[in-house]
């Protein structure tokens, strides 16, 4: 085999951009604060992309030969003497650093601008190499050599277009003529639903009744958690070893964080710039890194962890083992002191405030409180049938059973002060705390309903009506087109 000169050039080029790649998904700062200074509505997702609300993208370009010392100005355009608000086709930073839009060409293909049009440098730079482009770009064959080990998605692959809409609904006995609950949270959110037996996650706006779109999953759901203000939803489903990133606005599967075991439960650090995954198979606990939507740790723990909750101050999480109903206590600090508390058998929702763990026991039908000292109970609670979830907030516990009672705990003086009825019978399955507000959802799994609670008075003031039953139930705090 002979090469010249330009094959040693290139292949020099593509071994030294792939050495940088780990560096592909971090754009740099002074890149960063120019787009945020000139395109204020601007979103750069985890990986390098860059979006806007009208629907432009622009794809990063990371420089082979960076200049020092850059402030971020932009050099070059095209077509020339553009600001980048002016959203030209190609912009060049005065560290070499570039941005490429994605256009449409004569035959409606998504590309970016002609070769000629695109200043060598930038030919010499590389994409992200775990940025996920718009599935079905065309690139210019000179320009190939960008790609590094990046590969393109076709059209109709199965991560575009993640939310189809959908009209297989039965409708029969539904009022769709339902008025918003004067709450104006649950004014302009989503509501994200999925079924028993079902791998589709329901697309539902809150002002109606039946999903307006379908994201359909490998498998049943185990979770779907919104995060980054709802700009991305983690799905993971079962049988899979790996948590999906779902873009909601580009509505595509931007990216797949892969555990090598199956992810079963999540929840979120207080600030929620973190997510901790219990796995199905594994004595772990997964920290993935919401910012660079990575996984970050594995922190190692005393058996496989279930009911999983973050305590009040957000400095520990409380577990139990699904294998011998041991609760344990795990420091979210350097120390990851990982303590044993007590047994208890077929718990269905811890919280930890303090000292102190609470617990239902589906066993006694009961609320126990341990001391974590102590690691012994020191108070016990009997409630209606089948506690199933709980929420602490404030000073309160409010504790639902399947049974269609909500009973409210004070954590003052460890007295139940209220118990409100549920009507419409069915199975009550879930709490969802609505932030910002005094209101809660409370869900039901078998009766195609949930309901609205207003917590300053106690009092269900609203029960809406859906088109599919609720096995769990998400909020997005914003509409989907």
């Amino acid at each position: 085999m002979r090469f010249n000169l330009k094959n040693i050039a290139v292949l020099t080029i593509v071994y030294c951009l792939s050495a940088m790649s780990s560096y592909a998904t971090k754009l740099p700062s002074y890149i960063v604060k120019t787009i945020k200074n000139d395109l204020p509505k601007a979103s750069i997702r985890f990986d390098g992309l860059v979006t806007l609300p009208d629907g432009t993208v622009y794809l990063p370009v990371l420089p082979s030969n960076p200049k020092k010392n850059p402030s971020g100005a932009v050099v070059t355009t095209y077509p020339a003497n553009k600001k980048l608000s002016q959203l030209p086709e190609v912009v060049v930073f005065d560290s070499n650093f570039a941005l490429l839009k994605v256009i449409k060409n004569s035959k409606g293909q998504i590309t970016v601008t002609d070769t000629k049009n695109i200043p060598f440098v930038v030919k010499t730079g590389l994409f992200p190499q775990d940025m996920l482009v718009p599935p079905g770009l065309i690139i210019p064959e000179d320009m190939k050599i960008m790609m590094g080990d990046l590969v393109i998605n076709v059209a109709n692959s199965r991560i575009n277009d993640i939310l189809k809409e959908t009209s297989l609904v039965d409708k029969t006995n539904i009022n769709t003529n339902i008025k918003v609950v004067p709450c104006t949270y649950l004014q302009d959110k989503t509501l994200l639903v999925t079924t028993i037996g079902s791998k589709m996650v329901n697309v539902i706006p809150t002002d109606s009744v039946v999903p307006k779109y379908t994201l359909k999953l490998e498998n049943l759901p185990r979770f779907v958690q919104p995060v980054s203000n709802d700009k991305y939803l983690l799905i993971a489903a079962a049988g899979k070893t790996y948590i999906e990133v779902a873009d909601i606005d580009q509505e595509v599967i931007a990216k797949k964080i892969d555990l090598s075991y199956q992810p079963a439960e999540i929840i979120l650090s207080k600030d929620k710039t973190k997510a901790y995954v219990a796995a199905l198979d594994d004595q772990a606990i997964f920290v993935i890194d919401i910012k660079n939507m990575a996984l970050s740790e594995k922190i190692k723990v005393k058996g496989y962890p279930k009911n999983i909750a973050l305590s009040d101050d957000g400095g520990s999480i409380v577990y139990s083992d699904r294998n011998t109903g041991d609760i344990y206590t795990l420091a979210l600090n350097e120390t990851y002191l990982n303590k044993y508390v007590f047994n208890a058998s077929n718990v269905s929702k811890l919280a930890l405030r303090g000292n102190n763990v609470y617990l239902l026991s589906r066993t006694n039908n009961s609320l126990q409180v341990v001391d974590n000292d102590l690691k012994d109970l020191i108070y016990n609670q009997p409630l209606a049938d089948k506690p199933v979830d709980m929420v602490l907030l404030n000073n309160k516990l409010y504790i639902l059973c399947a049974s269609n009672e909500l009973d409210i705990f004070d954590l003052k003086d460890f007295s139940l002060t209220a118990k409100i009825t549920i009507p419409e019978g069915g199975f009550s399955k879930k709490i969802i705390v609505l932030p910002k507000s005094d209101t809660l959802l409370i869900t039901n799994v078998s009766n195609k309903k949930y309901h609205v609670f207003d917590m300053r008075n106690n009092t269900i003031v609203q029960t809406l009506p859906t088109a599919v039953t609720i096995s769990d139930m998400e909020i997005l705090n914003r509409k989907v087109k």
